[in-house]
C-alpha cells in the first residue's frame, strides 16, 4: 500500500491490487468563504482525481468536503462515518450521491483489497473543556495486506485513544497526524495586542507539537506524516497569516525529529509525491518549503476579493429585526444539547453592540464584528458562521480571554 499526497488533507491510497481511495479532496482555492488558499499552489486539477475507486470524506468542513467542486460520478462509492447528526450525508444526498459505504464507530468493512475502520471524534475537545464537543470529525484506519495506516485528519486522538488503537491494530505502519490549530484564535481576537497574538500563536503550536510527542510513543507508528490544516489566508484578511495558529509541516517535522522520544520515521511530502508505506520509503526527493517564497505568495493574495464584498449593504433596521428572529430560533435549536451557555454574545451593527445570546455567567462576554454583508448571508444560510470564523472573517473581543468551546459550536446554529 502506498499514499500519494495532494495537499492539506487530500491524497490517494494506492492498494496492492491497484485500487485507489481518494481522501478529502479540496483542490480549488477559496474555501471558508473565499479566504483559504493552498500553499504551495496546487498543480492538480479536478479532472486529475476522477479515476478512483472510492472517496473517503472525513467531515463536512470545506477543506475536506468542498461542496463547490465535489463533482464525481453520482454512483461513486463514498466512505463516510455513520453517526448522527450526519450533516455530511445530508449534503451529499442533496448533490445527488447515492452509493454510501456507511461505517459505524469502530466498525470494520471490506472494500476491494482494503479493510476500513472508522472512528467518531475521540474526544469532545483535545485541549479545552466542552460539554457538547466535536460533532463532525472522523478518522480512518485503512488496512491492506498486513499494512496499516491511520488517517486522523482533524480527529485528534488523546493517549487513551492511542492505547486503544495500538491494542487493536498492533503494528501501525503510518500515522497521519494533524499538527495545526486552524481557526480564528489568536489572529481574530482584538482583545489581544499584535505581540500577544504572535506569542499565543507560538504557544499554541508548541502545545500541539508537544501533544504529538506525547501520543506518538503510545501509538508507536513506524512512520509519521504531519498532515492536514495546511493553508494560507488570502484577501483583505491576509495580514492575519502572521499570527494564525498554523505553520508549515516542515516546522512540525523538525520539532518531532528533535524532541520525539520514539523512533518513528518523520517525513513530509510535496504535491504528487508518494510514500511506500510497507517499505517505509519515500519514492520522490523532498525539498523543504521556501518560507520567503511563501510570504511573497501571501502578499500576492492580499487584493483577492471575497464573494460577499460584491453584495449590496443590507438595510440596518431589517438586519436588526432578523437578528431578533435568529436569536429566538437559536434558543429552540440548541435545546437538543440540554446545556446552559456560559457567554453573553453580541453582534456589532455599525457602532452598536446588539446582544443576541444570554449567557449564564454575568461577566463573560463575546463581542463579534463582521462585514454586514457576510452577516446577511449567514442569517439566510448562504454562508455559514463556522466557515466564516475559520476563514478569519469574524473579529472577536472576549472578556475574559478564555475559550468557550460550546458557544463556538452553537453559533453554527445562529441563522433564520
Amino acid at each position: 500500500m502506498k499514499f500519494k499526497f495532494i495537499g492539506n488533507a487530500g491524497g490517494i491510497f494506492l492498494g496492492s491490487n491497484g485500487s485507489k481511495i481518494l481522501c478529502d479532496p479540496w483542490i480549488v482555492d477559496g474555501v471558508f468563504e473565499d479566504s483559504w488558499y493552498h500553499y504551495p499552489p496546487l498543480k492538480t486539477k479536478l479532472k486529475d482525481i476522477q479515476d478512483v475507486d472510492g472517496i473517503y470524506v472525513s467531515h463536512i468542513h470545506p477543506d475536506h468536503f468542498d461542496d463547490r467542486y465535489f463533482n464525481f460520478s453520482k454512483d461513486m462509492p463514498l466512505i463516510i462515518l455513520n453517526e448522527g447528526p450526519n450533516f455530511l450525508k445530508k449534503n451529499l444526498i442533496k448533490k445527488g450521491y447515492n452509493n454510501f459505504i456507511e461505517i459505524k464507530d469502530n466498525q470494520t468493512v471490506q472494500f476491494k483489497e482494503f479493510k476500513f475502520t472508522i472512528y467518531k471524534p475521540f474526544t469532545k475537545h483535545i485541549f479545552e473543556e466542552s460539554l457538547i464537543g466535536n460533532l463532525i470529525d472522523s478518522a480512518l484506519v485503512i488496512e491492506n495486506n498486513g499494512v496499516t495506516a491511520i488517517n486522523f485528519n482533524d480527529n485528534r486522538p488523546d493517549k487513551n485513544a492511542c492505547l486503544f488503537l495500538k491494542k487493536k491494530f498492533k503494528n501501525i505502519d503510518l500515522a497521519m497526524l494533524n499538527y495545526n490549530a486552524a481557526g480564528p484564535y489568536p489572529s481574530c481576537y482584538d482583545n489581544l495586542s499584535i505581540e500577544k497574538k504572535k506569542s499565543e500563536s507560538k504557544r499554541i503550536l508548541k502545545r500541539n507539537f508537544e501533544h504529538l510527542c506525547n501520543i506518538i510513543p503510545v501509538l508507536q507508528p513506524k512512520s509519521v506524516l504531519p498532515f492536514a490544516g495546511s493553508y494560507v489566508i488570502g484577501g483583505k484578511n491576509s495580514y492575519k497569516n502572521e499570527y494564525l495558529g498554523t505553520t508549515t509541516w516542515d516546522q512540525c517535522a523538525d520539532y518531532l525529529r528533535k524532541n520525539l522520544k520514539f523512533n518513528s520515521k518523520v517525513f513530509c511530502l510535496r504535491e504528487n509525491q508518494t510514500y511506500d508505506i510497507k517499505n517505509q520509503k519515500q519514492l520522490d526527493k523532498y525539498e523543504k518549503l521556501d518560507v520567503k517564497e511563501m510570504k511573497n505568495y501571501i502578499h500576492s493574495l492580499k487584493d483577492k476579493k471575497y464573494a460577499y464584498e460584491y453584495d449590496d449593504m443590507p438595510e440596518i433596521s431589517e438586519l436588526k429585526n432578523e437578528l431578533k428572529l435568529a436569536s429566538v430560533k437559536f434558543i429552540e435549536r440548541i435545546k437538543r444539547f440540554n446545556i446552559e451557555l456560559k457567554s453573553n454574545v453580541y453582534l456589532k451593527i455599525n457602532n452598536e453592540n446588539i446582544k443576541v445570546i444570554d449567557g449564564k455567567e454575568e461577566n463573560r462576554h463575546l463581542y463579534c464584528d463582521l462585514d454586514l454583508r457576510l452577516l446577511k448571508r449567514i442569517l439566510h444560510k448562504k454562508a455559514h458562521w463556522n466557515n466564516a470564523e475559520i476563514g478569519t472573517h469574524i473579529n472577536f473581543n472576549r472578556i475574559p480571554n478564555k475559550m468557550d468551546v460550546d458557544i463556538e459550536t452553537c453559533m453554527s446554529f445562529f441563522h433564520l
